[in-house]
């Protein structure tokens, strides 16, 4: 029986540095090591390695190692991957790096999946057994996304994750918005938006073991209807659920009343900009909305909310660090994200950047998106805009601030809401002493 080690790789600690992001536990138990074990034949006997939370074996008896590549762990995994081919093992590689940097990783591969992965990875694996390998595997059509194989989550280790763990469900595929910083939409093809059959999304979270699901979607209301069919769907589950969505669909007051009924806990939002004309810059004028409204249908309704940020626009300056913080402070809004904009392959951003020559560093500005500025800004320097966006993370996340924005947390969405500023104020005091960078 020929023996297949599947890894999780992790990314390093921070630039320039070769310390693995090592945690003692995970929070959320991810899907794509035991969906891509449930893709091998049968006759392959799987094993499942998350480099977060184990160390790697580099001589566990393998014939073959799959690792999942994100730009952000594209060192690490080439690391490890180095030491595997070593050993005479035959290395796999796919992900969403492979999308734009199939080249970069076949330097360090023996075979590259790029594309959706659900036919080529068995073909991969048959291949590799076979002896007749190729360097590059691409699909240039969608995967069918009913009848998925159910994850194999036995094959994960529950000690490497808190008890109360969230387990990532995919519930869809694309993006129906076409922003003008994010690559989603050819990260998975540019096939529009698609989503999993009800009935084998609730089949799933039925078999995962778990109550709390974290829908894995970059925009998990991309079709309002369907959504709203789907969320009755959930309410015999009685779980907790949290997704990524618009808050423009927190402006339908039915829309929220069924999400809450179905046991929606958090709902994560790209506002991006508290100012209308970035917003018009991004593509994403559908944000223009009363944001007032949305933060009062969700607090009627005790479901808890973040808000993420994107700075470094051609239209701002530095008034909207402060405009953001009075935003943030005004409303009291539980939990926020802060990004310094990254120019990403494929994205209309990018192209821009490229053509007026303000790309620095192109060849690694993927790797630590959000957290460093791999463009020159219009009206900062780098330098400035990453302390500048570092410097609003540690104010909203200090104890004064949180004191003074957080209720008190006498139900479970307002416990949620808490557990992430700790988090948070944790990775703000480490920016602040400048002990880590960044906590992916």
């Amino acid at each position: 029986m020929p023996k297949l080690t599947i890894i999780q790789a992790t990314g390093y600690r921070y630039p320039h540095s070769r310390i693995p992001n090592k945690f003692r536990k995970r929070k959320l138990v991810g899907a794509v090591m035991p969906y891509l074990a449930a893709l091998a034949p049968p006759e392959w006997d799987v094993t499942l390695v998350d480099d977060a939370v184990e160390e790697v074996d580099y001589d566990l008896p393998a014939d073959v190692v799959a690792i999942t590549v994100r730009s952000v762990t594209s060192f690490r995994a080439y690391e490890l991957a180095h030491e595997f081919r070593k050993r005479g093992v035959t290395v796999l590689m796919g992900g969403p790096h492979a999308t734009f940097h199939a080249e970069e990783m076949g330097e360090h591969a023996d075979g590259v999946c790029i594309g959706e992965c659900e036919e080529i990875f068995p073909r991969m694996l048959e291949d590799a057994a076979a002896g007749r390998l190729k360097q590059f595997y691409r699909r240039d059509t969608p995967a069918d996304l009913a009848g998925m194989p159910m994850p194999r989550w036995e094959l994960l280790n529950p000690k490497h994750y808190v008890f109360y763990r969230p387990n990532v469900i995919q519930y869809s595929r694309g993006c129906p918005y076409t922003c003008d910083f994010c690559a989603e939409r050819r990260l998975n093809g540019d096939y529009g938006y698609r989503y999993r059959p009800t009935e084998d999304v609730v089949e799933e979270i039925k078999r995962c073991g778990s109550r709390h699901i974290f829908f894995a979607a970059s925009q998990f209301a991309g079709n309002p209807k369907r959504t709203q069919e789907f969320m009755e769907a959930l309410i015999p589950l009685e779980i907790h659920w949290s997704a990524l969505f618009s808050p423009r669909f927190c402006l339908d007051g039915k829309f929220l009343d069924v999400a809450k009924r179905s046991g929606l806990l958090h709902v994560n939002m790209g506002l991006e900009s508290v100012d209308r004309e970035t917003l018009d810059s991004m593509s994403k004028n559908f944000n223009r909305i009363d944001v007032e409204a949305v933060i009062r249908n969700l607090s009627e309704r005790d479901i808890s909310y973040s808000f993420n940020f994107v700075f470094g626009s051609d239209t701002e300056d530095a008034s909207v660090f402060e405009a953001t913080r009075e935003f943030l402070m005004k409303y009291k809004v539980p939990a926020a994200y802060f990004n310094v904009m990254t120019p990403l392959h494929g994205t209309p951003l990018f192209q821009r950047m490229k053509d007026e020559g303000r790309l620095l560093d192109e060849p690694n500005m993927e790797r630590w998106p959000g957290v460093t500025c791999h463009f020159r800004p219009l009206r900062f320097t780098p330098d400035e805009l990453v302390d500048r966006v570092s410097e609003l993370h540690c104010d909203f996340y200090s104890f004064r601030s949180m004191l003074r924005r957080l209720p008190f947390p006498t139900t479970f969405a307002k416990m949620a809401s808490w557990n992430v500023n700790w988090e948070q104020n944790k990775v703000a005091r480490n920016i602040d002493s400048k002990q880590e960078f960044s906590d992916f």
